[in-house]
């Protein structure tokens, strides 16, 4: 059997992510696929998460919000998670029955949280209010601002209001006045643009640098002269040679052009990817580098494997490390491009959303939205192996988890 995960992040007041929802599927089926059962698909779901993924593995030190019809509730479902780890969200079409109450109660007592999805006030409800620590209001169905303000009114005030669906900044903006405490959505991802006077990152050597890293052909000296210019670089690349896997404990650094040539022509791209996108998107979320992260591997995992198709998997990575680029900087991504003089190639992947380079970009943020049907026609479009892809996907997780930690120790 084929299981497909992706997770969507969950932000606080502070755009600190706090939580992930899960959302699954078995196999790449349409996510509107009203033939599965519910119960079943959560049963599944559970047994197989937890053997082939591992949630520690999926969530890092995030808790997990996880969906749950009534009848996975009254079965016993719930009582295979940790109650530390998961958040319990009853789907907004479960009844309120005694039995699915008093299994509740029981659950509370035993330290598991409770959401309540896509929630539309109804009195029939009020058992299941009783028991909530979080609501979850989906933005797209409760559509004016009256509406959303009256949520928080009506409801109980140590009962955390989530808004989902929350899609720009605009909204965020909204339920926040309204006291909302938790967001759900990708409007972090959309770019607010701003005059260069307003930035308040100096990123002239971060661009740089990356302009650097477009040409075929490294040149040291060049890097050295860029990073000479800017202290906090300099502080920066001595740190990561310390944690790197490129140097040695035997290895003492001399001169900047030294600690260059020990990290070699891997592992200053490496660097230049991450601690300074790192460092660019410093004043926004940290799940926006996050994201990042997983888009630039994801790509070069794919383009490596997919067959018959010659793709350069540096390329690849660079595309899903930019792709957010407009977000980070504030600016247009057509000026940026101009700035960093990139290759024809990643302007129209990133531009237009054309060529394999493109289309790779496309599938990373359809598996992160979790758009099955679209995956699914990639896939099918490129002789790819959805259980290879899957599994990319899930190595990719992993891996950002790794990098995010080891880039915070060096920052």
């Amino acid at each position: 059997m084929n299981l497909y995960v992706a997770r969507q992040p969950i932000l606080d007041h502070e755009l600190n992510t706090v939580a992930y929802e899960l959302l699954f599927r078995d196999g790449l089926q349409n996510s509107m696929n009203y033939n599965i059962d519910g119960y079943d698909a959560t049963q599944k779901i559970l047994s197989n998460s937890m053997v082939a993924f591992g949630l520690r593995n999926i969530a890092g030190n995030k808790k997990l919000f996880i969906n749950f019809t009534g009848q996975n509730i009254e079965k016993g479902d719930v009582s295979s998670l940790p109650p530390e780890m998961v958040i319990v969200e009853i789907l907004e079409n479960t009844e309120p029955t005694a039995a699915l109450l008093s299994t509740c109660r029981e659950l509370k007592k035993k330290g598991y949280k409770f959401a309540l999805d896509d929630f539309v006030f109804a009195a029939k409800y009020q058992p299941l209010i009783d028991l909530a620590d979080i609501i979850k209001i989906d933005f797209l169905i409760t559509k004016t601002p009256a509406e959303r303000k009256r949520m928080r009114e009506i409801l109980p005030k140590h009962i955390k209001l989530l808004a989902e669906k929350v899609e720009n900044q605009e909204e965020y903006e909204q339920a926040l006045a309204f006291g909302y405490e938790l967001f759900q959505g990708y409007f972090f991802c959309k770019p607010v643009i701003i005059s260069q006077q307003t930035s308040q990152v100096d990123i002239t050597s971060q661009l740089m640098l990356l302009r650097e890293l477009n040409n075929k052909k490294l040149d040291l000296d060049r890097l050295e002269s860029i990073i000479k210019r800017d202290i906090s670089l300099i502080h920066k690349l001595l740190k990561y040679i310390i944690n790197s896997p490129y140097a040695s404990s035997s290895d003492k650094v001399h001169t900047l052009k030294q600690a260059i040539s020990l990290l070699k022509i891997d592992g200053i791209r490496n660097w230049i990817n991450l601690v300074c996108m790192k460092d660019l998107s410093a004043e926004k979320p940290n799940e926006l580098f996050t994201t990042l992260l997983i888009r630039a591997k994801f790509c070069e995992l794919t383009a490596e494997n997919i067959p018959n198709t010659k793709v350069e998997k540096d390329t690849a990575f660079l595309v899903g490390m930019l792709s957010l680029s407009d977000v980070v900087l504030g600016q247009p991504m057509e000026k940026i491009i101009n700035d960093l003089g990139l290759a024809t190639e990643i302007r129209d992947a990133l531009v237009l959303h054309k060529n394999i380079l493109g289309e790779l970009l496309k599938l990373s943020t359809d598996y992160e939205h979790g758009n099955w049907q679209e995956v699914k026609i990639w896939c099918k479009k490129n002789h790819f192996p959805e259980e290879l892809l899957a599994s990319l996907y899930n190595e990719v997780i992993q891996w950002s988890t790794k990098v995010n930690e080891g880039i915070s120790s060096v920052m």
